[in-house]
Order: C-alpha cells, then structure tokens, then sequence
C-alpha cells in the first residue's frame, strides 16, 4: 500500500484527508474527548505509600543553641505605642448591659432622729383613727383572754391566802394564791392562746403601719389582716428565751438582748424573712450603727414610758407612734426609703 505524501506547507489540504485542527488554532489544548474524562481506575486510586510521611532525619531535630533562646530585654518587651490622640472609646454594645440607675451605689440617706420622729408624728396625725382604734383592740383583746384565764386557773386553786394592811391613813389588802397543779395547766393553756392572738393582731398591726410607710393608704380594716403569723410566734418565743435569760442574768444583760433584738419583728414582716434570718439583721444593724440605734431605742422607751404614766391612755398614741419611729429608723439604718412626710 503506498503512502500519501503529506500536502506542501501552505497549500489546502483536500477535503475528507486529514481531521480538522483543534479550535484555537495551533498549540491550543484539545477538548475532552465525548463522554468527559475516563471514570477513575477500578478499586480509586492507590494508597499513600506505606507509612505516611517519611520520618524525621537520624537523630531527631537538633537542639537549640547553646545556652537556649535569649531572655527577653530588661523590663520585657515594650508595650505598642498607642496612635496619635490614644485609643478611641468603645463603642456601645448593639443590646448591651444597660449602664447602672443614675444614684446605684451611693451611700443610704442619712438617718436623723429628729427627722425620724417628726415622720412618725405626721404619718400617726394623718392616720390617727385606724392606729388608735386597732391599738385600742389589741390591747383589750389580749387583756379579756389573759384575765379570763387567770380567773380560771384562780377558781380551780383553793389555796388562797389574803392578807391586809392598814394605818391611819390607808386600808390595803392583797391576795396570794398557790396555784394548783389545774391552775397552772391552765395558765399555760392561757399563754399559749394569749400567744396566737397576740402574734395574729400583732402582725397585723404591724403590717398596717408597714403600709403606711409604703405610701399605701391604710384603713381599718388594714389592722386586721395578719402576716406571717406562724414565723411571728417562733420569734417571739426565740427572742422571749434570750431575753429571760438575759434578764436572769444580773438584767442589764436582758437590756441588751432587748436592744440588739430591737428590729426583729419588723424585718420579720417587712422582708419576709425567717425568724433567725430576721433575728441576724436586727443583729447587724444595731451592731453597725449602735450609736444611732441606742438613741432610738431609748427614745421609744421614753414615748411608752410616758403614754403609761398617761393612765395608760396615753398607750393609744404612744404605741402607734414608737412604732412608726422604729419602722423609720429601719428603712433608713438598711438603706430603704419610706414614704414622705407630705404626699
């Protein structure tokens, strides 16, 4: 079979003897032939050679220089000089931490005794009628059942002996009783009752003078509703246990146990704590302004002392207003606020 010689440069090949050129023009890289690529060998392609990368050379990486790396310089390396003008403030947060209430740690207002009882007076004036009439209940309430039950536990005592006195100017006489094992079972009875009652009107009465301090306005029926009665009782046998103990011993310890327990009751209901809890921030407020708590306290007994030498009915404006004192100089001794003198 003979060759065809190929065609001289330059001349045009005949049609249907040579294939086209690859579109580009001469150089250019042929397309993929129809269908794509060739699918990958059967089994993909082979595995890296056994055992990855090669290892390092014998005898491992050298060490480092001798004497190790140098320290760095004297007072370590310099801090980056800020840019000119310093750095620029932080931008706020997109939803960020809002920045503290204007006031937000400033120190609690400071307390004024003659502040204090000038607030006690005008809150007791402009609500004068519920605290005399719920002072007035609280006291006949717990006076009628201490007398019942005396009268009772009198009656079940046979063993009475009275005796009398008299000079010229005087006729006294006075009646001692030996209580029966009866009559004392029922004196115990008597305080138990005495005792609920007591801590039912006496949270109410305290809660209502807790409202007024909130700005609430109160009415008779704000005496009357008990708070927390169950934690009020175990107060008051708590602190009636450390007192007689206190006043067993020599008493003025018992006047110290009085002082330190003086806000008990009021942080009792006005924080609804525990009764040790409320018993602790009593502790720590007269401890951290004793000074001030000591005047108080003394001040209170003084309003009391002389509503009882009023006949006692000087009690009905004496009680209530000790006990407006008292839950001022609370709020503002633990950095609390109570409402103003004048709305």
């Amino acid at each position: 079979m003979t060759e065809t010689p190929p065609p001289p440069p330059g001349s045009t090949p005949p049609p249907g003897d040579y294939p086209p050129p690859p579109p580009g023009g001469p150089g250019a890289v042929p397309p993929p032939p129809q269908g794509g690529y060739p699918p990958p060998p059967q089994g993909g392609y082979p595995p890296p050679p056994q055992g990855g990368y090669p290892p390092p050379p014998q005898g491992g990486y050298p060490p480092p220089p001798q004497g190790g790396y140098p320290p760095p310089p004297q007072g370590g390396y310099p801090p980056p000089a800020p840019p000119a003008g310093g750095y620029p403030p932080p931008p706020p947060a997109q939803g960020g931490y809002a920045p503290p209430p204007v006031g937000y740690g400033a120190p609690a207002p400071a307390f004024s005794v003659g502040d204090g009882f000038s607030w006690a007076w005008n809150k007791f004036s402009k609500n004068a009628g519920p605290l005399i009439v719920a002072t007035l209940v609280l006291g006949l309430v717990v006076s009628i059942i201490s007398s019942i039950f005396q009268a009772i536990a009198t009656a079940v005592s046979p063993d009475q002996v009275t005796t009398y006195d008299t000079d010229d100017f005087d006729f006294l006489f006075s009646t001692e009783v030996n209580y029966s094992v009866a009559g004392l079972f029922v004196l115990f009875l008597g305080y138990l009752v005495v005792l609920v009652v007591a801590a039912a009107i006496g949270s109410a009465y305290i809660g209502g003078a807790l409202d007024i301090a909130n700005g609430v306005p109160v009415t008779f029926g704000s005496f009357f509703k008990p708070r927390n009665v169950g934690a009020y009782i175990v107060l008051g046998l708590i602190a009636g246990v450390i007192t007689g103990i206190g006043f067993a011993l020599c008493f003025l310890p018992g006047l110290i146990a009085t002082l330190f327990l003086f806000f008990s009751t009021v942080a009792l209901l006005d924080r609804n704590l525990s009764p040790i809890d409320a018993i602790k921030t009593s502790f720590n407020l007269v401890k951290n302004n004793f000074g001030q708590v000591f005047l108080v306290w003394l001040l209170t007994l003084v309003i009391t002392a002389v509503g009882v030498l009023l006949c006692g009915v000087g009690l009905l404006v004496a009680a209530p207003l000790a006990l407006l004192f008292q839950i001022y100089a609370f709020r503002k001794l633990s950095g609390a606020d109570v409402a103003p003198a004048t709305p």
